[in-house]
């Protein structure tokens, strides 16, 4: 079967929103910002799982291995679970006893919970610590904390304590149980298990590791309720205060190691900035100091792999509250000896080089970013880095580029706003409380025959202030009017509106004069039209009337002319016929 070898932690592009904000929470420095995406740098990670909490958009997301998970067990007839002692975190007092029935519904052959190895883990510190004459012990139950020292902190390798986890001791316990060709799914809060069990060194141990919020997404698709199943129990023995092991001094607790506060030789820890802090002061002790760091704050109930329904508190209560309940019933006996090897090694190889830089290197991004002088660098960490100088590096070596220094894009922003009202077309002016003008942009000089000696004075020095006054004694927050300066000769457009934080006031004035000029011209083009339209009506009635007059005389004429032709034909035809007929008559006669 192919592990899946996809990225454990990864951003999903279209969610992630140019926010900064796991890069302000990383507590290594392993987000590289490109173009506004971040992105998880795998190498430089220890799977914290900081950012996955911490981003607002759910952009950080962890490989889910659930398929990987179903198809070892269509695969194998044997296949363990190991449960760590954080899951009472996650299911209501009433479910915990039937979380075996669960698992063996789920198809697991063998249900055990880790505790049962942590309780071995916890008693191997315990006697190395013991024999140790002086120095810083720092026991390496959490994967993520064994990570962070191997890559940030190698001079204190020598300080871990050379024992596996509970994960990998007990997957050491169950293959000598059950035979090396078991296969076996660990399930817990934690994202660093992942890594962990892909390591080499505990190669063919641990098959898959899962979170807690997978096998809640794995109930879901499988539609499981637990009330239709039967109390049952694990397969395995589990010392009850190894239960504690998720929460802070749980391990010291099961080691029986005295862990009150006026101890000064054994500390537990949980963040890591208290680590690091807890570190750094013990690094040169010459007593024997034991620190039990646990990355997450408040401990694994807190872990990246839980949902987030309850709250941290709840979830310690829960554990708490479940161990008590088994301590009473479970025989006080201890467990029989560890027979397994609960020895590793870490690897000095796996620190992270920071490449140096030279001082000019630095001084140049520094003065890109506005930043040469030392009062400049305010050192404000909102980039997520402790120092200016500090994000200097991180640009250098492309993990973040120059916007992510917030005072400097501010400044940016500021002089481009400077640049727009100071090239702005329209008079633009600033008031304090009083109506005194506290600055004025070009245009408004212009408008208004100013200079800037007259900042200071009251707003009514220039023009009647009542817009202004209407403003400030009224609920209203702005006031659009039109308004015409007289002793300038300019009509204006004007919105006057107050900035409630700041308790100033604006005025933008729009010159409409010209405007104003073009409509006038306008209207006169217009009269001078309709008047030219009116005259060329008249005249064209006036020669339609002449044109009326002569078409009627000359066809008056015409119709004489016609009458006397008529007449004269009419005179030609009876002479003619005259004529003829006297012919005749004639020519009779002679005859």
């Amino acid at each position: 079967m192919q592990l899946n070898t996809k990225q454990i932690l990864y951003t999903n592009k279209a969610h992630c929103r140019d926010c900064y904000r796991c890069l302000r929470h990383c507590p290594v420095d392993a987000i590289k910002m490109n173009n506004g995406q971040a992105f998880v740098q795998i190498e430089k990670c220890i799977l914290c799982g900081r950012c996955l909490k911490e981003c607002p958009q759910n952009a950080k997301q962890f490989r889910r291995d659930l398929e990987v998970v179903k198809d070892l067990l269509k695969e194998n007839i044997n296949v363990a679970v190991s449960i760590a002692p954080s899951f009472p975190a996650i299911f209501e007092e009433w479910q915990l006893n039937r979380v075996p029935s669960l698992l063996r519904k789920l198809g697991f052959s063998f249900v055990t919970e880790t505790a049962e190895a942590a309780y071995y883990t916890a008693v191997e510190t315990q006697t190395l610590f013991k024999n140790k004459e002086k120095g810083l012990c720092l026991s390496t139950s959490c994967p993520s904390f064994v990570d962070y020292i191997e890559k940030y902190s190698t001079d204190n390798i020598e300080s871990l304590t050379p024992i596996v986890s509970p994960m990998i001791a007990h997957a050491r316990l169950i293959k000598k149980k059950l035979g090396e060709e078991t296969k076996i799914v660990f399930i817990g809060p934690c994202l660093a298990k992942k890594a962990e069990a892909e390591k080499k060194e505990f190669s063919g141990l641990i098959d898959v590791a899962l979170t807690f919020t997978e096998l809640l997404e794995w109930i879901d698709e499988e539609k499981i309720d637990l009330k239709q199943f039967e109390p049952s129990e694990f397969d395995s023995e589990v010392f009850s205060v190894a239960r504690l092991f998720p929460l802070t001094g749980g391990m010291t607790k099961t080691a029986e190691l005295e862990t009150d506060n006026l101890n000064a030789s054994v500390y537990s820890m949980s963040g890591i900035e208290r680590i690091k802090d807890s570190i750094r002061s013990f690094q040169n002790t010459e007593t024997k100091i034991f620190i039990e760091p646990l990355i997450c704050p408040s401990g694994c109930v807190n872990g990246p792999g839980l949902p987030l329904a309850k709250n941290i508190y709840t979830r310690k209560e829960k554990i708490i509250h479940h161990t008590r309940s088994l301590l009473k019933t479970e025989s006080n006996s201890s467990p029989s000896t560890c027979t397994v090897d609960l020895n590793r090694r870490f690897n000095y190889s796996n620190e992270i080089q920071k490449p140096e830089f030279s001082e000019t290197q630095i001084r140049e991004v520094l003065g890109e970013t506005g930043k040469i002088n030392r009062e400049d660098q305010l050192n404000c960490a909102a980039c997520g880095y402790s120092s200016c100088i500090e994000n200097a590096k991180a640009i250098l070596m492309g993990m973040v580029e120059s916007e992510s220094c917030i005072p400097y894009m501010r400044r940016l922003a500021e002089q481009r706003t400077d640049k727009i009202i100071e090239s702005s077309p329209n008079g633009i002016v600033i008031l304090n409380k009083n109506l005194d003008i506290i600055h004025m942009n070009p245009a408004f000089k212009k408008f208004f025959m100013c200079t800037n000696s007259i900042i200071g004075k009251r707003i009514s020095y220039l023009m009647d202030p009542e817009p202004f006054v209407n403003v400030k004694e009224s609920e209203v927050k702005n006031i659009k009017i039109t308004q015409h300066h007289s002793n300038y000769g300019i009509t204006c457009h004007q919105l006057i509106y107050k900035m409630p934080e700041e308790d100033q006031y604006i005025g933008i004035f729009v010159d409409i004069s010209e405007n104003i000029i073009n409509v006038e011209k306008l209207d006169t083009l217009r009269k001078d039209t309709i008047n030219k339209a009116e005259e060329l009506l008249e005249h064209q009635i006036e020669m339609a009337q002449q044109l009326a007059k002569l078409l009627g005389e000359s066809t008056a004429k015409g119709e004489s002319l016609v009458e006397n032709l008529l007449k004269i034909t009419q005179d030609e035809k009876m002479q003619n016929y005259s004529r003829k007929k006297n012919w005749l008559w004639d020519t009779r006669t002679s005859k």
